[in-house]
């Protein structure tokens, strides 16, 4: 037994061994590898700052083969679920698939939650100005849900490009929501882009104490699940099981939707996509400041993929 297995093991009962074991020997028997080699594959890519695509497609294809071999859901969401612990117990950072428990079928990555069309749709739904810019906000700028909490309208710089309104924000380390609760969760300095939709709304929106929008974390997460499902988007939970792999539509999802409608819209750069996006560099790496200009540009190139009105 190699010492990834050792540390996979050790966290759970002895009389589990046996079964996990033979789990994963079916596993490497369908991808054609073994596992020991495809995890040291993936903490090198992380140690790269490379996401670890190899064992996502494993992991797929791996579930893909118990769907067509007639598992039961339940049963493949079991099995797929002991072999990804393998890899996460051992430190490599995975996505949640499969997505699509119950429904046969391919598995998507977690970034295939929604459609431009169904985002739209999301909007038009609405009948609050209030509730159009909290999707508006979430789905043209890639933020965190509890950014737009601590959001004021004296942070946003309107940039004018062709008869448009664009918003620049600049974040600090330390950004505050009315509790006094620092929502910049690496704390780490950064800017972002607000798409030319989100600031007609914003136009439209009445604040509160100098506040972009007064509304809650739960309130947010309750506009955004009331237009998923009108729209079709929410899939209902049957099990308690299903609903740890099922799409379920809530705020963080639709930073994923960004990435995604940014690079489809050709802003490919990753470093600056991570700049907007605040995340954290895997690799120990510091932010440069990007110009504004740049920003911009990248944000235009793909402005028509993330259009919601």
């Amino acid at each position: 037994m190699d010492k990834y297995s050792e540390r996979w093991l050790s966290c759970y009962p002895a009389r589990q061994h046996k079964r996990r074991l033979a789990v994963l020997e079916r596993f490497a028997d369908v991808v054609g590898q073994e596992p020991a080699e495809l995890l040291e594959q993936a903490r090198r890519g992380q140690s790269e700052g490379r996401d670890p695509e190899e064992v996502e497609d494993a992991l797929r294809k791996y579930y893909k083969s118990l769907i067509e071999a007639k598992r039961a859901p339940s049963t493949a969401a079991q099995w797929y679920a002991v072999v990804r612990s393998y890899f996460t117990r051992n430190y490599v950072s995975l996505h949640r698939f499969p997505r699509d428990i119950g429904v046969t079928g391919p598995v998507y990555p977690t970034g295939d939650v929604l459609s431009q069309k169904q985002v739209r749709r999301m909007v038009q739904t609405r009948n609050s100005k209030r509730d159009q810019l909290v999707i508006a906000f979430l789905a043209q700028s890639g933020q965190r849900i509890g950014v737009l909490t601590a959001m004021k309208r004296n942070m946003i710089r309107e940039k004018r490009w062709k008869g448009h309104s664009y918003g620049l924000v600049e974040v600090g380390p330390n950004l505050e929501n009315p509790k006094g609760q620092n929502v910049n969760k690496y704390q780490v300095h950064y800017q972002f882009v607000i798409g030319k939709d989100t600031m007609k709304l914003i136009h439209q929106v009445r604040s509160k104490g100098g506040w972009l929008i007064n509304v809650s974390l739960r309130q947010m997460n309750r506009i955004v699940g009331e237009a998923a499902e009108e729209v079709g988007a929410q899939q209902p939970i049957e099990t308690k099981l299903s609903g740890r792999y099922l799409h379920r539509v809530h705020p963080h999802v639709f930073r994923k939707y960004w990435k995604r409608q940014m690079k489809a819209g050709g802003a490919k750069d990753r470093d600056l996509l991570d700049f907007l996006m605040a995340h954290k560099l895997p690799y120990g790496g510091a932010y440069d400041a990007f110009p504004d200009e740049d920003l911009l540009k990248a944000y235009r190139r793909a402005e028509r993929k993330l259009e919601v009105l």
